[in-house]
C-alpha cells in the first residue's frame, strides 16, 4: 500500500508544481491508451511518466447495460442539535434537511451520540446520575415528518460512544454508527449502554447495535486516541473509511486498508464515506474539526428510491464514495460483458469524473492480495501487498468511462481518485475475486 500511495502523493506534488491551465489528457478518446505513450506525451508535469497500465473505452468492449435502479446519494453520519451535546445549536432537523436537498442528498442518517442522547443533550459535562439512561433515538417521529419519499428521506439513528477514562483519553474504545435498517421492526426500546468510562468496549458498542438491528458502521476507526476503534468485535456489516475533516487524509488511508484487509479475510464489509457533520451551515468542503454536510457521500445503487432498496444496496456494497462533483464507479465484467464478479471477472469498468473545483487528480487501480494485519493496535497501519494496475492523471472537468482488462486473479480490486488538496477527490467499492 505504501508504495502505491508514494507514487500518487509524488505524481499530486509534480501535478501541484505544473500548470494548473494545461489541458485534459487525451487518454479517454484515444482507443487504447497504453502507459508509457500517455507519459511521454504528457509534458504538463515535471514527471517521467505519469501514467501506468492501459485502458480502453467501455463504449468498444459490449459492456452490458447497467441493471435498473439509480445511484442516490447520503451523509449516514449527521449530528444535530437537540440530540447531540456539540452541535453549536444550528443543526436542527429542519436545517439538515434543508442543507441536505440543497446539496444534492437524498437520504441523510442523524447518529447523535449516546453518552448525549440518553443522558443530557445541553453540556458536554457528564453526570453519572444520567447515564445510559434513554430514549436513544430522539427524533424517529421528526424524521419521519421530514421525510418525503421520492424526493428526501431522514432516519433517526445513533453513534453508540462508549470512552476511557481522563479528559484526553490515550486508549482506544471507538464509535459505532446505529444505521436502522427495518424502520418497520427496529428496536428503539431500553437504553444504550456506553458508560462508565473506561468500563464498555468499542465491541460491546458494537454488539448493541447488531442486536438492535442496525446497519452497523464502524466509524472514523483511526482518529484520535479516544476515537479510534479498540478491535474488541468485528461484527460490523460496514467501514467508514472516509471521515469528513480535513479531507481524504492519512488516517481515512489506513482505514481504507483495514477495509480491504477484511475483504481479503473473507468479510463482506461496505466502504462509507460520511461527513460527521456538527454544524449544519459549514461552507464546503469545510475545516478540520467543523466538516460540511455531505462531504464526503455515500451514494448507493438502489432498485428504487425506498429505504429497504437503499439498505440492500449498502448491504451489497454497490456504492461509491466522493466529494462535491466528482464520482467514481468500479464494477466487473466477464468477458462475454455481462456483469461478473468472482473468477470469471476480466474486465473492470472504471466510470467518473473529476470536480471543477480542482485542477487535477491521481486515479490509481490496484490489486490488494495480501495483508499483514496489526490490529488491535491501533497506532500501526494494517501493511498489504499490493500490485498498481494503473495510474492516471484526470483534468480538472474531465469525465472517464475506461475498461481495464484483467485475467481474474485473486484479489481486492479498488480505485481511488486524489487530489493535492485532499478534497474533491473519490473512492470505490471493491471488486473481489477469490481462490
Amino acid at each position: 500500500m505504501a508504495r502505491v500511495i508514494i507514487a500518487s502523493l509524488a505524481l499530486l506534488g509534480a501535478l501541484a508544481c505544473g500548470d494548473e491551465t494545461s489541458p485534459p489528457s487525451d487518454a479517454a478518446s484515444d482507443g487504447g491508451v497504453d502507459g508509457a505513450a500517455d507519459g511521454a506525451s504528457d509534458t504538463s508535469v515535471d514527471a517521467p511518466d505519469t501514467s501506468v497500465g492501459t485502458v480502453l473505452p467501455s463504449e468498444t468492449l459490449g459492456l452490458e447495460d447497467d441493471p435498473p435502479g439509480e445511484w442516490l446519494a447520503g451523509d449516514v453520519h449527521v449530528h444535530a442539535t437537540g440530540a447531540s451535546n456539540d452541535t453549536g445549536g444550528d443543526s436542527s432537523p429542519l436545517d439538515i434537511k434543508a442543507k441536505a436537498l440543497e446539496r444534492g442528498l437524498y437520504f441523510v442518517v442523524l447518529t447523535d451520540h449516546s453518552n448525549s442522547t440518553g443522558s443530557d443533550t445541553t453540556t458536554r459535562d457528564e453526570d453519572p446520575a444520567l447515564f445510559n439512561m434513554g430514549p436513544e433515538f430522539p427524533f424517529w417521529d421528526r424524521a419521519a415528518e421530514l421525510s418525503e419519499p421520492g424526493t428526501f428521506l431522514m432516519i433517526d439513528g445513533n453513534e453508540i460512544s462508549p470512552v476511557d477514562v481522563g479528559e484526553r483519553p490515550n486508549q482506544p474504545r471507538g464509535h459505532t454508527g446505529c444505521v436502522p435498517a427495518d424502520l418497520e421492526t427496529f428496536d428503539r426500546s431500553g437504553a444504550i449502554i456506553d458508560r462508565p468510562r473506561g468500563v464498555v468496549t468499542g465491541g460491546d458498542g458494537m454488539r448493541q447495535a447488531v442486536e438492535r438491528g442496525c446497519f452497523a458502521v464502524l466509524n472514523h476507526p483511526y482518529a484520535t486516541p479516544w476515537t479510534s476503534y479498540d478491535w474488541t468485535d468485528y461484527g460490523y456489516e460496514a467501514m467508514e473509511v472516509w471521515n469528513g475533516t480535513v479531507g481524504l487524509d492519512d488516517l481515512d488511508l489506513r482505514g481504507h486498508a483495514a477495509w480491504r484487509c477484511d475483504l481479503l479475510a473473507g468479510r463482506q464489509v461496505t466502504p462509507i464515506g460520511a461527513s460527521d457533520n456538527h454544524r449544519v451551515n459549514q461552507e464546503a468542503p469545510g475545516e478540520l474539526f467543523d466538516p460540511a454536510l455531505g462531504y464526503p457521500v455515500t451514494a448507493v445503487f438502489a432498485r428504487d428510491r425506498t429505504w429497504p432498496a437503499i439498505i440492500e444496496g449498502l448491504r451489497a456494497g454497490d456504492v461509491a464514495l466522493y466529494e462535491g462533483d466528482s464520482r467514481l464507479m468500479l464494477h466487473g465484467y466477464a468477458a462475454d460483458g455481462s456483469r461478473a464478479e468472482g473468477a470469471t471477472t476480466t474486465i473492470l469498468r472504471l466510470r467518473g469524473q473529476l470536480d471543477e473545483a480542482v485542477p487535477s487528480a491521481v486515479l490509481t487501480v490496484t490489486r490488494a492480495t495480501s495483508c499483514t494485519d496489526t490490529r488491535p493496535d491501533h497506532t500501526v497501519p494494517v501493511e498489504l501487498t499490493e500490485d498498481l494496475l494503473v495510474m492516471r492523471r484526470i483534468a480538472r472537468g474531465e469525465s472517464f468511462d475506461w475498461g481495464v482488462a484483467i485475467e481474474g486473479e485473486p484479489g481486492v480490486y479498488t480505485a481511488m481518485m486524489l487530489t493535492t488538496s485532499l478534497h474533491h477527490g473519490a473512492l470505490s467499492r471493491a471488486v473481489v475475486i477469490v481462490d
